[in-house]
């Protein structure tokens, strides 16, 4: 189970495909539109950008495996503001943590280059088709200087068009939504120009299968559908969509050799695109219509509510006005509501309601009424204004309406204030919280990923288990796989040493080193090495000899070395002292297992050999033929077995004294045969035994199994 960090463009990936690849891993988003209202505990989101300090803190909550960063221009889009330095914080934080991949999508058209040379010096320069291209490649240039600089491990990918069914928040949700508002679509090349469509589905795929793969290095590759279409077949899958929409052509020149089909990802990651898309457009626009359009409520209904909501207190205000004019014109003649002014309770209770603005509203609409009863009282304007005793009224109403809703306003704004700290307060501790849940959710993987450290007890008491075996050449296989699990190391080499010192015979090696080590290793071009290794201690290629080994390590038996362990590669981090200790306890893991695996075997060897000869018994041939194959298959040694014609064990024994190495087995088949199995012998190699074999005319014949 993988732990993986999104962030950048998260909208790239729907809610569904977050929550298929939750099945089996630990997700979390982080981004400005990081979102996720499903029911998955294993998708954590975030509204944090590389940016904050909240981002930060995550490295703190999760041991990420990975960080997806979703460039804008990934899927061809648009880039966001400051994206360069977020990419920066991004990878920052991921050098810092010491995360052990970093994967950033980015987009087809940054390869969509024109080359032109210098006719003084032939340098070249390049010409991106648009602004977008040209940052896009900044981009995968920052990566490039901190996977060289800061020994980040930076996967960049560059992505065509990606189409998910259920997704709006891509290049073709954008396409979808112009189809359906009948818009005008403008496709960037030319009809003959190739176009390719990556599933989303197939995506997280790829992406989980790098997250996953350990024995890779920095590189960037095509990740292609595998399925090649043009820009005219893809005109008519969306004309068919809406035979209204109009497509245009930009005609920028297309210089990109695009791959047809992403032979490097499948070599380095076993990747299979198995989507085509473009048969797939109406399925995915009508998904996308269902989506987006028919589960929300009609347009003009949300405005007309949104309209009515800012009316409402306009209606409201007329109406009261109204009613108050009828209330003062209706008991102007009674003696009770000469001491009640009704005019004066109406711009009161609008400021103390609505605030400083409806109250000076309603206050200059009862002077406006006042001012036409004083000259129906036939006051003319001149006395009016310069009689300040006329101005009373109007003080009194203006006052009546500033002050209450001043007092409204002032409180609103408190508490608007507060209400804005709460949110604040109230996001700081959803994310504290969220951060929490996801760290106690991670505490049993955690658990885990210690017991399965490397370094940790749980390891080494696996190891010595695997180690518990009464064949030597099991020994050699487990013991490298141990090697290369715990070391974290394909470069692992086991050699058995002569009684003489003087040879080291290869018995078992990484995969990968096979076909370039030397079967036989004299000990005398290695003096300075052996000289270190004869004393019980790890030899280091402290002088970075690129002809020696990293680290060379010996196995005991009384006091000569019997076994010689080599590392012939190691990454910077693997040079501590910390590496060394390890490397030294699992060699004496391996010489107590081998050692116990001899003393078992020279205690069974009248049981195990034929009686007056060297040949074991068709039981014994069986075991160390199964393991020599096993050994085959994992790519650690190789072998060939031969059948001799003559079936006396005895006479063949006595033929093959001198002829054959200590390492090499006579035995009997299971079909009563006698058989030599060769260790650490090929097609290649084989012409010396075979020459030896004829020298002393012993008829043989190659086989590949043992008949029954």
């Amino acid at each position: 189970m993988a732990t993986v960090l999104i962030t950048g463009k998260t909208s790239l990936f729907s809610a569904e495909r977050l929550e298929s690849m939750a099945e089996n891993n630990n997700v979390v988003v982080s981004g400005a539109d990081a979102a996720y209202e499903g029911k998955s505990k294993s998708i954590h989101a975030y509204k944090a950008v590389p940016s904050e300090e909240k981002f930060s803190q995550l490295f703190d909550v999760y041991n990420f495996d990975a960080v997806w960063y979703v460039s804008g221009y990934a899927d061809c889009g648009e880039s966001t503001f400051g994206e360069l330095e977020m990419l920066d914080s991004a990878l920052a934080e991921t050098a810092k943590s010491k995360t052990a991949k970093f994967i950033l999508l980015s987009t087809v058209e940054t390869q969509n280059i024109t080359a032109h040379y210098s006719s003084v010096d032939g340098a070249a320069s390049y010409t991106y088709p648009n602004s977008g291209a040209f940052n896009a490649a900044q981009m995968e240039s920052l990566g490039q200087y901190y996977a060289d600089a800061k020994g980040v491990k930076v996967i960049t990918l560059w992505l065509p068009y990606v189409i998910d069914e259920i997704n709006s928040g891509n290049s073709f949700g954008e396409l979808f939504k112009k189809v359906y508002e009948k818009k005008p679509i403008v496709l960037p090349h030319d009809r003959k120009t190739r176009v390719d469509l990556l599933s989303s589905e197939d995506l997280i795929t790829l992406l989980l299968d790098i997250t996953d793969e350990t024995d890779d290095e920095t590189s960037k590759c095509y990740a292609v559908s595998g399925y090649s279409h043009t820009y005219e077949e893809l005109e008519d899958a969306i004309c068919a969509l809406d035979s209204n929409v109009t497509v245009t052509y930009d005609d920028v020149p297309f210089e990109l050799n695009m791959p047809d089909y992403p032979t490097e990802l499948r070599r380095k990651y076993g990747f299979v695109p198995l989507y085509d898309m473009l048969p797939q457009i109406g399925k995915c626009y009508r998904r996308y219509v269902e989506e987006v359009y028919e589960k929300k409520p009609n347009v003009l209904l949300r405005a007309a509510k949104k309209l009515w909501g800012g009316l409402f207190v306009y209606i409201e205000l007329f109406l009261l006005f109204f009613l108050t004019e009828w209330i003062a014109d209706f008991t102007s003649s009674s003696v009770y509501f000469r001491f009640v002014d009704v005019r004066l309770a109406f711009i009161m209770i609008m400021g103390c309601v609505h605030g400083i603005k409806l109250g000076v509203a309603a206050a200059v609409m009862e002077s406006v009424i006042l001012i036409l009863n004083y000259f129906g009282m036939g006051i003319s304007g001149t006395l009016l204004f310069y009689n300040i005793e006329n101005w009373i009224p109007f003080v009194v109403y203006l006052m009546a309406g500033i002050i209450p809703g001043y007092v409204k306003d002032k409180a609103q704004e408190e508490i608007r204030g507060l209400h804005a700290e709460y949110d604040l307060l109230h996001d700081k501790y959803l994310f504290l919280n969220s951060a929490y849940l996801g760290a106690i959710q991670n505490k049993s993987d955690f658990k885990r990923q210690i017991l399965g450290f490397k370094d940790s007890f749980g390891k080494i008491f696996n190891a010595v288990q695997k180690l518990d075996n009464e064949l030597p050449q099991s020994v050699f296989l487990e013991g490298l796989r141990v090697m290369e699990d715990i070391l974290e190391n394909r470069s692992v080499a086991i050699y058995t040493v002569d009684s003489w010192q003087r040879f080291g015979r290869l018995v078992a090696c990484s995969g990968n080193m096979l076909s370039s080590l030397s079967v036989s290793l004299p000990l005398e071009s290695y003096s300075d090495m052996m000289q270190t290794v004869r004393r019980g201690e790890v030899w280091r290629n402290a002088e970075l000899d690129p002809d020696m080994p990293e680290y060379a390590c010996g196995v005991f038996s009384e006091g000569n070395v019997v076994l010689l362990v080599l590392v012939w590669k190691a990454s910077m981090e693997q040079h501590s002292i910390s590496y060394i200790n390890i490397f030294k306890i699992l060699c004496g893991l391996v010489q107590t297992s081998f050692l116990r695996a001899m003393e078992y075997e020279q205690l069974q060897h009248d049981n195990n050999t034929v009686p007056g000869t060297r040949a074991v018994t068709s039981q014994r041939f069986a075991q160390l033929l199964a393991v020599q194959e096993e050994l085959k298959q994992a790519g650690a040694a190789d072998y060939m077995l031969l059948r001799f014609d003559d079936d006396n064990a005895a006479e063949i024994s006595d033929r093959l004294s001198g002829l054959v190495r200590a390492s090499d087995t006579l035995g009997i088949g299971e079909d009563g045969h006698v058989y030599l199995l060769l260790t650490q012998v090929s097609e290649q190699t084989f012409g010396i035994v075979g020459k030896r074999l004829d020298d002393r005319g012993i008829p043989y014949r190659i086989v590949e199994k043992t008949e029954t």
